[in-house]
């Protein structure tokens, strides 16, 4: 007897409630998780209201423009504000790699340029000391706000340091934190002697650095590159300011490169249209609607 013949009798000898349990068990194992189709829709949602807020892309040449002062409106969803972040990991170039990519040019004086290829990476990645990132956000509220990014160094024990102003620095052009929809804000940006951060230990049981990002609709009573911040300053907004908060990942995006479009978007040339690549990861935090939007961003770094 063959194979083939062995295996037909050995089906027809199934019940057919064996058959049925076989078809269901395979169909389980096969159907995506009920949380995961959860994420995934919700992230839709959210992927709607920021393409929602951008241009087409037919407009795309005519959005380079300083932006209006007109106040910050709240976005479609009456659940919360959300709020898109891209954290980009830096990797020197394989010399095979495709010269027509996006890639970072770092001018050091006395210095030879270097070059540096941006990947996407998802929040909370953990990632090794010495590693070189930026960051980049996006809002889809209509109208103007304001960027702030302050940084704190985390414990083992999880106690914190001192927080620190670590945008706007004395660095940023004047308008340089005015966030809008279709704008990329780069921190630090491509101008600055160094626009990238280095994951550096200051101790043993430095595990992390906090960055707390704030979108205001109003400036703050902050001024660029005064670096020290007072504690119960922070403290006060995060009680005011902080509340319950989601994150979603873009699925599959994690590795890709950056692109023309969000390196032309980052350099003021455009803005991003509704066709081109959405953040990494987008929060949604249960705020006031027009208020101020406080989001709490980990860079991990690796034992």
């Amino acid at each position: 007897m063959t194979n083939r013949t062995k295996l037909q009798t050995a089906m027809k000898a199934l019940s057919h409630g064996a058959m049925l349990v076989l078809l269901l068990s395979l169909t389980a194992f096969a159907a995506p998780a009920p949380q995961e189709q959860e994420e995934d829709s919700t992230r839709r949602l959210w992927n709607k209201q920021f393409e929602a807020a951008r241009v087409k892309a037919k407009n795309v040449k005519s959005v380079a423009k300083a932006p209006t002062a007109k106040p910050r409106r709240q976005t479609a969803s009456a659940e919360g504000e959300l709020l898109g972040v891209t954290v980009w990991r830096l990797r020197v170039p394989a010399v095979s790699a495709a010269p027509s990519e996006a890639r970072l040019l770092v001018k050091k004086v006395g210095d030879a340029p270097s070059q540096f290829q941006l990947e996407r990476a998802e929040a909370e990645t953990p990632f090794s000391e010495g590693q070189r990132l930026r960051i980049s956000v996006e809002t889809p509220c209509a109208g103007v706000s304001y960027l702030y990014v302050i940084d704190r160094e985390v414990y083992a024990d999880g106690t914190l340091g001192e927080p620190s102003l670590i945008f706007p620095g004395r660095t940023t052009p004047l308008g340089g934190n005015v966030a809008e929809a279709g704008k990329i804000i780069s921190i630090p940006a491509q101008g600055d002697p160094l626009p990238y951060f280095t994951l550096q230990r200051s101790s043993p049981n430095h595990v992390s650095e906090r960055l707390t990002l704030i979108i205001s609709p109003e400036p703050l009573p902050l001024e660029a590159g005064q670096e020290k911040l007072e504690p119960a300053q922070l403290a006060h907004w995060e009680k005011q300011w902080g509340g319950p908060t989601e994150r979603r990942e873009a699925r599959n995006s994690a590795g890709k490169q950056w692109t023309k479009a969000e390196q032309a978007a980052e350099q003021g040339e455009r803005k991003l249209t509704q066709g081109d690549p959405l953040p990494q990861t987008i929060y949604r935090v249960k705020a006031n609607p027009g208020g101020q939007v406080m989001v709490n961003l980990p860079l991990l770094i690796t034992p």
